[in-house]
């Protein structure tokens, strides 16, 4: 970190000196350049200042400004103090991208950073205190991925001046997250980091799809980053699922609730693996199909002949089929259905390497006409997080049963 070198450099070039604070009498200052091979061309500029018995580093680069006062103590250990510490993250991200490898690849990002922080340093015993971090107005897209992330702020603290750990407590904040047209709302992370760079996350949870999900505290190890972690979802507007579906589904009323597993790595990404939710059983469920000729109707006949094998002479002999027309009907989306049970149960990684999720809807016709009651199951294969992605799942497969 280029605060830490900055304030060894402070410390230990004066305490190289003098030993003792009565054997200041000098004032002036001394400059230069620092580069640090880790970052490159950032081209850090200091200069350190000398007055009475207080040393001032003042570190400065594109987009970036530390100043870092300190003053023997008589212990003779020193106190130092962040003065002042600000960077536009706008400025610094060519470099930040590089340092960050093939992740950061096609992914832009601004904000203001804001540091500050106090403690000692002592030969015997090192550095001490604790430094503080903000970033606020946080801002990140990544046109390939068509993801944006918005109104981004951190409050991070450590004492660990290793920089191996972080205390639990440590807080993010995001306003919204944009992925092909989805919205996640309001997330909010507290987490932590343990030895071996162990992120322990405590809480997490976000305002989808007119509800909301709560994840159960898991770990993660940054090394191998992996996630797999239980949330709670309650909430979720139907009316919010159809406008990611409007392939399937023309408009659609009523809440979601449950429990479902999210996984996440770098292979595949953000997927749900398992886990199901169900309606919430109310007078207002209902939802209306997009308009699919034949989804219900391709494989009835609308008149069912009486003499299926004879001439010609008999085609117009034969029953209507009485459930032919309101099908016909719910499959045009010109009737709606008032939804008795809807459940959505996903499959981890696949059923048999396959089948990703079903969706079991029971439902009534809303003017309740000659068909008393419609099943219909929905498989969907492939990754789930494509198809909410709009990836509009091409190997979709719909079947349905009268009862």
């Amino acid at each position: 970190m280029v605060w830490r070198v900055w304030l060894m450099a402070v410390l230990l070039g004066g305490g190289a000196v003098v030993a003792r604070a009565e054997a200041w009498p000098w004032r002036g200052a001394v400059a230069g350049e620092l580069r640090v091979e880790t970052l490159g061309e950032l081209g850090l500029k200091w200069e350190l200042a000398i007055t009475g018995t207080k040393l001032v580093l003042t570190g400065t680069a594109p987009g970036l400004t530390v100043v870092v006062g300190a003053e023997p103590k008589e212990s003779g250990a020193w106190a130092w103090r962040i003065e002042q510490g600000a960077a536009d993250l706008a400025e610094l991200w060519p470099v930040l991208r590089r340092l960050a490898g093939e992740a950061a690849t096609g992914w832009s990002a601004s904000g203001r950073l804001n540091f500050s922080g106090a403690g000692s340093w002592s030969a015997e015993s090192g550095p001490a205190g604790e430094l503080r971090v903000e970033l606020r107005e946080g801002w990140a897209r990544s046109d390939a991925l068509d993801v944006e992330v918005s109104g981004i702020e951190l409050d991070g603290v450590t004492r660990d001046f290793s920089g191996e750990t972080l205390a639990e407590g440590q807080q993010l904040r995001i306003a919204k997250v944009v992925k092909a047209g989805a919205e996640a709302r309001e997330l909010k992370v507290e987490f932590g980091l343990k030895p071996g760079l162990n992120l322990a996350v405590a809480r997490a949870s976000a305002s989808l799809l007119g509800g909301g999900i709560k994840l159960k505290p898991f770990q993660v190890s940054l090394s191998k980053p992996r996630v797999n972690a239980a949330a709670d979802v309650t909430g979720v507007q139907l009316a919010e699922l159809a406008r990611l579906m409007p392939w399937a589904v023309a408009a659609a009323e009523g809440k979601l609730r449950g429990r479902i597993e999210i996984g996440w790595d770098e292979q595949k990404g953000l997927r749900v693996r398992d886990g199901g939710l169900d309606i919430v059983r109310s007078d207002a469920a209902e939802f209306r199909l997009a308009p699919s000729p034949g989804l219900l109707t391709g494989n009835m006949p609308e008149v069912f002949r009486w003499l299926p094998k004879a001439g010609a002479w008999a085609k117009g002999i034969g029953l209507r089929n009485p459930a032919y027309a309101p099908l016909r009907e719910i499959e045009l989306g010109r009737e709606g259905l008032k939804i008795e049970a809807l459940q959505v149960t996903f499959w981890p990684d696949g059923l048999n390497g396959a089948r990703t999720a079903t969706i079991h809807v029971v439902g009534r016709p809303t003017s309740e006409k000659l068909v008393k009651e419609l099943v219909i199951d929905l498989n969907f294969y492939g990754p789930w997080s494509e198809f909410m992605a709009f990836g509009l799942n091409q190997e979709a497969k719909y079947g349905f049963r009268l009862q």
